[in-house]
């Protein structure tokens, strides 16, 4: 039988590689040793910003964020250092005399080099992921979220079901 046509002969092969090759292009490989250098690198650093320019890291953050990656930035101009969240590398932080109201988060996962971003706004959080359902958000994203629907209540003040004790 002869193949001719658009589909016929080693077209169809060459095709469907094509295809699986940029659908597995989207996926995050594991990069468990870069995500081992990254932890050395900047973990309690205070060097944030070098994080986000990182080689691995930058390209992610303009592809998730677009044109909100300047108010990724400015809702970050006040930040501590590198924390470590639930295996992520995680920069928070909020605009100059904006806290509690321009905040935002940058979540590293280091098994596999994947970015997540969050920004809260004017009362509303949007979540800049490849994650599509808030199930399969990492502990970093949502324990942000948590912390800032809270307007960080609960780390001025005591919860009332929250004992100290002492040593014995």
């Amino acid at each position: 039988m002869k193949k001719n046509g658009l589909l016929g002969g080693a077209l169809l092969p060459a095709l469907l590689l094509t295809l699986l090759a940029s659908a597995s292009g989207r996926a995050q490989a594991p990069d468990p040793a870069a995500g081992k250098q990254l932890l050395r690198e900047y973990a309690g650093n205070d060097n944030w910003s070098g994080l986000l320019q990182h080689p691995k890291i930058r390209p992610q953050l303009q592809q998730l964020l677009g044109a909100e990656l300047a108010h990724l930035r400015r809702n970050l101009d006040v930040s501590g250092s590198v924390d470590v969240v639930g295996g992520d590398l995680s920069v928070d932080g909020n605009a100059p005399h904006q806290g509690t109201e321009e905040e935002a988060v940058v979540c590293v996962n280091t098994y596999n080099l994947a970015v997540s971003a969050a920004i809260y706004s004017k009362g509303n959080v949007t979540v800049f992921s490849n994650t599509k359902t808030y199930d399969n958000l990492s502990r970093c994203i949502k324990d942000w979220i948590t912390l800032v629907n809270s307007q960080h209540r609960d780390r001025v003040n005591q919860p009332k079901n929250v004992r100290i004790a002492g040593a014995k």
